[in-house]
């Protein structure tokens, strides 16, 4: 777990935001929140949200059986009759009392720990504490319940515009799609579908209100829910190569890939000494994610041990036919790469380790 549990901005930031960071990193632990003045507990394993002896409450399930309308007054007591007769749990009442066959039973118990979630998506949270866990998780009632399926329908049920704040980015900054994983790994809705393909090029919160066909209302909604899966953010500070010269000669692009590469050697060192060997293949797939948007004579770049990428084609061959344009588009691609492998970073490592490395970033290459 990064410092980003106990900043303030932990302590600020909207619900879903705080569910996107659990899941994103694969914590196992349990979320202690002040909700309206009303203690809650959510627990999790390895980024999912699960239903256990620590989080889970019976007087608040039978209140979610009652206020849903899959009991009565009259059940439930009968239920509480049962329960001080044998000393036993309301579940097993629940279960003795044929109010509920078990598999019906376990049903209901997923749609309560899904709507105790849900329910904490609109307004603020007066307190909140994470605490991690290192052993196994209590008795468990309900595993592995998908965090990105609670975002899409936290994002779809939000009615209050205010509440979206924290996520969707203030004033003139960008967003943008990232290449962090398959939109196809999410069940999108035709909407968010049709949002993230808004993103392409990048647009202010504004610009993309106003180009949308949905209206204002439901494309923030799905830029909300876009936003907390990765699939968009805001462009944030961008680890660039180098200002665009005015010079573009074949010596300032031998020098600017020089410079390209010492930044991604540079990245690699800093992934591979926070997680060792895999760092190889997690900046490979960072490569491989926006490969197919770069310019071709980058599509076919070998990633080197080190961390440094070797370009296959002739670049100075490829830059005296086609000129300053091509160079641009070369520049272009060099910067999408580095955005790729520092949000890499930010998945697997979480926000302080990016900006640590972004502020890195910046001086490879400065002369002292």
């Amino acid at each position: 777990m990064d410092d980003w549990f106990v900043s303030d901005e932990f302590a600020r930031a909207p619900f879903a935001r705080v569910l996107a960071e659990i899941w994103r990193q694969g914590l196992s632990g349990s979320l202690y929140i002040k909700a309206d003045g009303v203690p809650k507990c959510l627990s999790f394993e390895r980024g999912s949200l699960v239903l256990d002896s620590v989080s889970f409450e019976e007087k608040d399930f039978l209140r979610f059986l009652l206020t849903t309308g899959e009991t009565d007054l009259i059940a439930l007591t009968r239920v509480e009759e049962q329960v001080q007769k044998t000393d036993g749990s309301s579940l097993r009442a629940l279960v003795e009392t044929s109010l509920f066959e078990p598999e019906r039973l376990w049903t209901l118990l997923e749609s309560y720990a899904r709507e105790e979630a849900l329910s904490l998506f609109a307004g603020r949270d007066a307190g909140r504490e994470f605490h991690t866990r290192s052993g196994p998780p209590g008795r468990v009632y309900i595993d592995a319940i998908d965090i990105p399926g609670l975002l899409l329908e936290g994002a779809r049920r939000m009615k209050d515009s205010a509440d979206m704040d924290g996520v969707l980015p203030a004033g003139g900054e960008v967003i943008r799609r990232l290449p962090s994983c398959s939109p196809d790994a999410f069940p999108l809705s035709h909407t968010e579908k049709y949002a993230l393909g808004l993103l392409d090029p990048a647009k202010t919160l504004a610009e993309i209100c106003s180009a949308s066909d949905v209206g204002e209302t439901e494309t923030r909604r799905a830029l909300f829910a876009l936003l907390c899966l990765g699939l968009a953010g805001t462009a944030g500070p961008k680890p660039k190569t180098a200002k665009l010269p005015a010079d573009l000669s074949l010596a300032g692009m031998d020098r600017l890939l020089g410079l390209f590469n010492a930044k991604c050697a540079f990245v690699f060192k800093y992934v591979s000494k926070e997680i060792g060997p895999v760092a190889f293949s997690l900046i490979g797939k960072a490569l491989d994610e926006v490969r197919g948007r770069l310019d071709p004579a980058f599509q076919g770049a070998e990633l080197k041990p080190d961390g440094r990428l070797e370009l296959k084609s002739l670049l100075k061959v490829n830059a005296n036919i086609v000129g300053d344009e091509c160079r641009r588009s070369m520049l272009r691609s060099m910067d999408e790469i580095l955005i790729a492998e520092v949000l890499i970073v930010k998945r697997t490592l979480g926000p302080a380790h990016e900006s640590a490395l972004v502020r890195s970033l910046e001086k490879v290459g400065e002369v002292p």
